[in-house]
């Protein structure tokens, strides 16, 4: 009689538990969307072997790595307003900071975070996804109206997120012109605003994997964007003597962000040992940052959440560290428009293996769209890359555009064109992957076929 009594039970129980089971796997994948502010593809796992990146390096081994990811502005607004509407700019409000001001006026199109929660999504914002570091106008209305259900950023001993954003160590915040560029407190990474972000986003996390819905969930670290300040310990991580500035051309720009907003001038850079300082400091923040996503995706793991989760990494534009004479990211040249970009899908195909197909930033949104099955909005112009994800060798088959001021840029395999009002410059990536060498007059007919083909690009471009 107890023989039959358990096996009843276990025959009842596998009845019990199978519509559990069967609403497991019928899920559908959860989003988490990694933006990591400044980050060009300054990563062991992009070839620079002395960077201590092993987090996202570790995400590159199980996902796919994308060397040529191009963003659409290369400033921090305009860009994630790109990613955000899938849309390539078309009118002077959508090439600046303020371009999150066209949802306010209702002269937006649908975005990524919206069309999530109508497919039923859980979406929460933390950190800098839109331009301001909270997703928040100072009034406390949603930058996106309309998208995010949640926003739910801490900003500690700062006290609000725009103090944290420009954060030093003590809760001391930017001073214009006057703070630092760098610091190095003997901290824990809690001492540092995207410490307690990531403990935050662990915690987030958590309280997403309660729930039945799947879940978009959006993280923006604030390193390594100026001013480059991190924990001791990720700048001990580099050897300052030691760092290479070989690349680093005579000061062209001094940039109003990099040496206007901090207590340093363009003079210094030209200064060897104050180069390679600044840099230090961009390599520890990166590190810090590193560290910060490592957090992230070990509670992801640690939640048994991976296996059914879509993780992207993105960088919101790139910078120059002193190449073309250039410290910042307001140019159209490549060390501003690539950026650092990682995916890994639940059932990744060969990952591990990088890919040199180019993508846009406005191609992420349709790419979420296929991966999560949800239909694709009339108003995007990018498109899906789903089949790099599957097969590294495939291509969108083109090219990549580029805005800044009054000019555009296209991006192809072998060549960037740059043209600005009446003024020309092509660049051949077959042999000067540094853009130092206009080669518009030595190459007519690329210049022509690569104008024409930009123009019918803009041509294209669809309306609100």
């Amino acid at each position: 009689m107890l023989r039959f009594h358990f096996l009843f039970f276990l025959v009842i129980s596998s009845f019990i538990a199978w519509p559990v089971v069967q609403a497991q796997t019928t899920k559908k994948p959860n989003v988490l969307f990694i933006a990591v502010d400044d980050l060009r593809p300054q990563l062991h796992a992009y070839g620079h072997a002395f960077m201590v990146t092993p987090n996202m390096d570790k995400l590159a081994s199980q996902g796919r790595l994308f060397h040529h990811q191009y963003v659409q502005v290369p400033t921090c607004g305009a860009s994630r307003y790109a990613l955000l509407t899938g849309q390539w700019p078309k009118q002077n409000a959508s090439l600046n900071n303020g371009a999150f001001a066209l949802y306010r006026s209702g002269n937006a199109p649908k975005s990524l975070p919206q069309v999530m929660g109508e497919q039923g999504y859980v979406t929460v914002q933390m950190g800098k996804i839109s331009h301001s570091p909270d997703g928040m106008w100072g009034d406390r209305t949603p930058e996106v109206v309309g998208g995010w259900q949640l926003l739910n950023t801490p900003s500690g001993q700062w006290k609000n997120s725009e103090a944290a954003f420009f954060g030093y160590e003590g809760g001391k915040t930017r001073t214009r012109g006057k703070s630092p560029p760098m610091e190095a407190a003997d901290v824990p990474d809690e001492g540092y605003p995207d410490g307690i972000m990531a403990e935050a986003a662990v915690e987030q996390l958590k309280k997403l994997s309660e729930s039945d819905k799947p879940f978009f969930f959006a993280v923006g670290f604030y390193k390594p964007h100026l001013p480059f300040c991190a924990p001791k310990k990720y700048w001990d991580l580099y050897d300052r003597a030691k760092i290479d500035i070989s690349d680093v051309d005579p000061v062209t720009r001094a940039g109003g962000e990099f040496f206007g907003n901090y207590a340093h001038d363009a003079s210094q850079a030209r200064e060897d040992a104050y180069v390679r300082h600044l840099r230090h400091g961009y390599y520890a923040g990166t590190s810090f940052a590193d560290a910060q996503v490592g957090k992230v995706l070990k509670a992801l793991d640690d939640l048994k959440l991976s296996d059914n989760t879509i993780v992207i990494l993105w960088g919101d534009h790139g910078y120059h560290l002193g190449e073309l004479g250039i410290w910042g990211k307001h140019t159209l040249y490549e060390h501003s428009l690539r950026s650092a970009f990682i995916v890994r899908t639940p059932d990744m195909k060969q990952p591990g293996v990088a890919t040199k197909s180019m993508i846009a930033t406005i191609d992420i949104y349709p790419t979420i769209m296929e991966l999560t099955g949800s239909p694709r909005p009339d108003h995007l112009d990018g498109q899906s890359f789903v089949s790099i994800l599957k097969d590294p060798a495939a291509t969108t088959n083109r090219p990549a555009l580029g805005f800044w001021g009054d000019g555009e840029s296209i991006r192809t395999k072998d060549h960037r064109l740059i043209r600005s009002g009446k003024s020309v410059e092509l660049f051949d990536h077959r042999t000067d992957a540094g853009e130092k060498k206009n080669v518009a007059k030595d190459q007519p007919r690329v210049v022509e076929m690569m104008l024409k083909q930009m123009d019918e690009m803009l041509a294209q471009r669809k309306a609100k």
